[in-house]
């Protein structure tokens, strides 16, 4: 999966998400600019990061899918 890819994957998830796990992400990912647009804050990340990311992301949408599921 290439970086943009990656990228998109990513805001497609966050926007499935609630507000508080926008919230973490931010803190982890833009922490001195709360503020941000979520989707900036996934543009201005360095591709390094962007597997952990990803990760992070599919890890909390697949645990909400699961207390919804349970």
């Amino acid at each position: 999966m290439t970086p943009k890819q990656k990228r998109s994957e990513i805001k497609r998830i966050l926007s499935l998400l609630e507000d508080d796990n926008r919230r973490v992400f931010k803190l982890m990912y833009s922490h001195e600019d709360l503020d941000k647009d979520i989707n900036s804050v996934v543009d201005s990340m360095p591709a390094k990061q962007l597997t952990c990311a990803l990760s992070q992301c599919e890890n909390s949408y697949h645990s909400i899918f699961q207390i919804l599921k349970g």
